[in-house]
């Protein structure tokens, strides 16, 4: 089940998203069933730590990442399940992509576990080849992205409790400044920082393993330099609460939620789609960034 605030935090965000002309009503009400999905599937997570070496750093690799297979299978029928079903409202290519999709795991003529191998290495600085998502992304030209989106959501559950545990039992504290801004869990970068407390502490979300750290406060999150010429930010009009961070250095962006003055609370990846139009706003600047945790 659910935990309460949770489940408040998740629905209240996307009631706000619905209520915002600039985003589509079918992403934001697939992404927001996705997001409960994950929610409640996360409590039935089953991970064994004993044979896990927590000398390392980062603790654990993306391809040593802990992983409940049974429980992530699940999760990804029951994704496509919500979009396969015919009283949901879903975009035209990605109800297409999802019957192309079933048909394979019934035939099992994919492997769900390789696919999220190639997905996980999306998030580090270290990046692969991607055979199988490139071969259904031509497959799915509609949706290319259809495949890296459902591995990605339906491992997250798993990532999650996995990187909970790992911190708990390597007893790291999350009050400690990292130095980088790389994950302590398992390395990747962040895709979305936000800033806590009364001065502003500045954490960064992992899009892989969800873990949340702090990190320095002026510092680019993606190459670490501090060089403050290199360094700028900037708000947009009808987006209170977030700004994006821009670094010259490695021209990367990445935007940061501050609700410290506004009666919200943080739900990273649903937050990450509501300021949308700050995204535009920095590739239009030249301006890249990790990619998100939805992976679309």
């Amino acid at each position: 089940m659910i935990e309460k605030n949770e489940l408040r935090i998740i629905t209240s965000t996307i009631e706000r998203m619905k209520g915002k002309p600039h985003l589509p009503h079918e992403l934001v009400s697939l992404l927001g069933q996705t997001a409960l999905l994950q929610a409640e599937s996360g409590c039935g997570v089953n991970l064994d730590l004993s044979k896990t070496d927590l000398s390392g750093s980062p603790l654990c690799p993306p391809d040593r990442l802990l992983l409940d297979v049974e429980q992530f299978k699940s999760l990804a029928g029951q994704i496509l399940d919500l979009i396969l079903d015919p009283s949901v409202d879903v975009p035209g290519p990605m109800a297409e992509a999802a019957q192309i999709l079933q048909t394979a795991l019934d035939t099992e003529a994919l492997n769900l576990e390789a696919a999220l191998g190639e997905v996980q290495l999306r998030f580090t600085s270290d990046q692969g080849t991607e055979p199988i998502l490139t071969a259904w992304a031509r497959r799915t030209p509609g949706a290319p992205s259809f495949l890296a989106f459902i591995v990605a959501a339906a491992a997250c559950p798993s990532l999650k409790a996995g990187a909970a545990a790992l911190a708990d039992a390597a007893m790291l504290d999350q009050e400690h400044i990292h130095s980088q801004g790389t994950c302590p869990i398992c390395g990747s970068l962040p895709y979305m920082l936000e800033l806590k407390g009364k001065e502003g502490q500045r954490f960064a979300h992992c899009p892989l393993c969800r873990h949340t750290y702090r990190i320095r406060r002026l510092a680019c999150a993606c190459c670490n330099s501090d060089d403050g010429d290199k360094l700028k930010y900037f708000t947009a009009d009808g987006e209170p609460g977030y700004r994006v961070e821009t670094c010259d250095n490695c021209q990367t962006y990445i935007k940061t939620i501050d609700f410290r003055q506004l009666d919200r609370e943080a739900c990273a990846p649903l937050n990450d789609l509501e300021s949308l139009p700050l995204d535009i706003l920095a590739g239009d600047e030249g301006f890249h960034r990790v990619p998100s945790v939805w992976c679309i």
